[in-house]
């Protein structure tokens, strides 16, 4: 046997017993060895290694085309039990792309490893939007670990790519935004080619026994390629909109890289913050704070029958949810009586505030009406009852409820917000928030931050001071597992 098909097929699979035998079975054993590994399935662990190995690095000549071999066939495996499933065909297409000439070595082997997991979610028929991002989240991992490999951090050097997930986003959207079936039925006949060329070998090589085996699944092949014209189409926009998820996934994993940290912006950042803001609104108070008036929307003291229901229902535990910036700690007085349970569904729109050290997936939220109806400022501050050591405000983020579920949230005024320093300072509140457990936000439909055009100060000199000069409109995300 060549050389270097021994060394690929040794990658996969030990050889049969009788490749230790003599000539004529050594040869029989070739013939097996090739058969068995061909029709191996999806095996994520291995096909990590061998996209590593084989498609970067080259350290073992055939392993790449062998696992593409191998991922072909089981494609076609499962096509054939139902040749109607389009998600089959899109787990098919996901294969067919990480083939394409025109990705370098790097770019395809970063393909490669991100659409792995998008290929096996697939290639199990699942088409939940809860399991596609999953499988998302998974195959960031993975890339993580691909661009940890010494060989591939010296290509990144070389190659002067400074942020490998911003590169790769690119390298996403340019072949999303050109990719059509012309290409897909192409990169589909070269690899038939490929696995013809190889099926001959196993049959010159392998017992008289192989040979039905083999043309059965040659016909098999060769049936669902009779059907790519037709089914690739079908499954064109399914793969569109998973590179379009993916991208933006890469654009926030690119954007938390270098992001500059600066403070912590707690919800309550502690007795040195909040006093220097009590003494500010003592030297200067500003139009948006009160002083010794009633509240007008007392805040929530403790929760009605229906709220605890909604709790047992699935809503979010209010008296629990927390995140690492705004630790509720059973408190939910930034509401007033007016709280309840609601749900969101797929496509509403949520927006929230905050400044360059805020997390994007926090707990407090409003509807897109509501943020277009914000003037200024400090009409947000007072209608939203935001302190400044809670938030310097400045930017903007969006989020869009996933589709196929809804979210289950917790609506209704801001109540009004006594200083925790000197109590005669309020916020007056009334506009409609929404509250959320940021465990059930996913990344991939979160935006691009943008200005809100107020600034990151409220006066000159003021606590925002330290985040002048920095780099801002960058996504940060503070995610649970």
């Amino acid at each position: 046997m060549n050389k270097d098909l021994q060394n690929a097929l040794a990658f996969y699979q030990p050889a049969p017993e009788g490749w230790f035998s003599g000539y004529a079975r050594k040869m029989e054993a070739a013939g097996e060895w090739i058969w068995e590994t061909i029709q191996g399935d999806f095996n994520e662990s291995q096909t990590t290694g061998q996209v590593v190995t084989g498609t970067l690095i080259s350290m073992i000549p055939l392993v790449d085309q062998i696992c593409d071999i191998r991922d072909l066939v089981a494609n076609c495996k499962k096509i054939k039990k139902d040749s109607d499933n389009t998600w089959s065909w899109v787990a098919l297409c996901l294969t067919l792309i990480g083939l394409f000439p025109t990705l370098g070595s790097f770019v395809k082997g970063g393909v490669k490893v991100l659409l792995l997991s998008g290929r096996k979610g697939f290639l199990n028929g699942t088409k939940k939007g809860s399991v596609i991002a999953v499988s998302i989240e998974k195959s960031i991992d993975l890339l993580k670990t691909f661009l940890d490999i010494p060989a591939v951090r010296s290509t990144l050097k070389s190659k002067k790519i400074h942020n490998a997930y911003h590169f790769l986003e690119k390298q996403i959207r340019t072949l999303n935004s050109s990719l059509s079936v012309q290409p897909l039925l192409k990169a589909f006949d070269e690899l038939l080619a490929a696995t013809r060329s190889l099926l001959d070998t196993a049959i010159s090589w392998g017992p008289a026994s192989l040979r039905r085996p083999i043309a059965e699944l040659w016909d098999m092949l060769m049936e669902v390629r009779g059907l790519a014209d037709k089914m690739l189409a079908k499954a064109l926009k399914p793969v569109n909109d998973y590179l379009e998820r993916l991208a933006n996934r890469l654009r926030v994993e690119g954007d938390n890289l270098y992001r500059a940290r600066v403070g912590n912006n707690n919800h309550v950042l502690g007795t040195e913050r909040a006093a220097k803001e009590t003494e500010l609104f003592k030297a200067n108070q500003p139009e948006w704070v009160d002083k010794n008036i009633p509240a007008r929307y007392p805040p929530l003291e403790a929760l009605e029958k229906d709220q605890l229901v909604a709790i047992q229902k699935g809503w979010p535990d209010i008296r629990k949810i927390a995140d690492r910036q705004s630790p509720l700690n059973g408190k939910f007085d930034t509401f007033d009586s007016s709280m309840r349970a609601i749900e969101l569904p797929p496509g509403e729109k949520l927006y929230r505030v905050l400044d360059p050290s805020s997390g994007d997936n926090s707990i407090c939220w409003m509807r897109e009406s509501e943020f277009n109806s914000l003037k200024s400022k400090s009409d947000w501050r007072r209608r939203f009852a935001v302190w400044k050591s809670w938030n310097e405000n400045g930017e903007y983020v969006v989020y869009t409820v996933p589709p196929g579920k809804s979210l289950k949230v917790w609506e209704g005024r801001a109540g009004t917000q006594l200083n925790d320093i000197d109590k005669s300072f309020s916020l007056e509140g009334g506009a409609v928030q929404i509250m959320v457990n940021p465990t059930d936000l996913k990344k991939e439909f979160t935006g691009e931050r943008l200005k809100t055009g107020w600034g990151y100060q409220d006066v000159e000199s003021d606590p925002a001071a330290p985040y002048l000069g920095l780099p801002h409109l960058e996504n940060k995300h503070k995610w649970f597992e």
